[in-house]
């Protein structure tokens, strides 16, 4: 029952599941735990994680926002019992208007969301997509890259080449939405001189440029198709000198306007096969 980029026991996804993955709920909870441990919610980024954003139905993904907004406008306003809301069978404009109203009442909540990050596949977005991503007040795009040497986003069944990942940044950025990558080090059919050259064109190479990067070390994980081939032993993963060496050359080539929100995914050590 989840994207097959996460597992159960990721804390974001043990927080949706403990909420029924219900948005209202997820989004009022994680307020509130931080509201507890002392942090100020009066700026909130929305970050909306899970699976390609862009491939839901365009109902579900209007609902979905604007459950989240209304959390934000309620979070610790009531004590009462919490009813659960099935996606209601309205129109596009129906939800649309709700969306709407839900935005305007959140410029004024104690609670407001200033930015909403999706991620999605570079392959997915388009003018139509931008447009609605619009309508939804997203202002930054996480793009699954993970690459952007062709041969080995070929090899590893990406389902997409590099001129998706640059169509997909320069239609974002015309935009105005800020832009992120997800770059994934010690892919099969990579080395580490591939990936460090792959990582010196995103900054080279004006069609990338990224405004954030998530730097996601290739792991082996049971029951993936990565899986059967660390078993016949066509592919390896890079030791951990070779890895944290790759790293530090890697943020040596960051330049000032981008900004690393994570090394490491945080995937259960237990889970993990081989890599790091």
């Amino acid at each position: 029952g989840l994207p097959k980029s996460y597992l159960s026991n990721e804390p974001a996804v043990m927080r949706a599941i403990a909420n029924d993955f219900d948005p209202y709920r997820q989004t009022k909870a994680r307020i509130e735990a931080l509201q507890r441990a002392g942090h100020s919610t009066e700026k909130i980024e929305l970050i909306i994680i899970g699976g390609t954003w862009s491939y839901y139905p365009k109902k579900y993904r209007l609902w979905f926002v604007a459950r989240c907004l209304d959390a934000a406008n309620q979070a610790m306003a009531t004590k009462k019992t919490y009813t659960p809301i099935v996606l209601p069978p309205h129109s596009i404009v129906r939800l649309t208007k709700q969306l709407l109203e839900a935005q305007r009442k959140n410029e004024r909540s104690s609670n407001r969301i200033i930015g909403i990050t999706v991620e999605t596949r570079p392959d997915h977005i388009d003018e139509k997509e931008i447009a609605l991503l619009r309508i939804m007040g997203v202002t930054r795009v996480e793009i699954g890259a993970q690459s952007i040497d062709e041969d080995v986003l070929k090899k590893n069944t990406r389902g997409h080449g590099v001129h998706a990942i640059a169509r997909a940044t320069a239609l974002l950025k015309d935009a105005g939405f800020k832009v992120t990558y997800h770059i994934m080090p010690g892919l099969y059919g990579s080395t580490p001189k591939r990936d460090y050259a792959a990582f010196k064109k995103l900054f080279d190479d004006q069609r990338f440029r990224p405004d954030y990067l998530k730097l996601y070390p290739c792991v082996v994980l049971k029951h993936s198709p990565l899986y059967r081939l660390y078993k016949q032993h066509c592919y390896t993963p890079y030791s951990t000198k070779t890895l944290t060496t790759l790293l530090a050359r890697c943020k040596k080539e960051v330049p000032y306007y981008t900004r690393i929100i994570r090394v490491i995914r945080d995937i259960p050590s237990p889970d993990v096969i081989a890599g790091n």
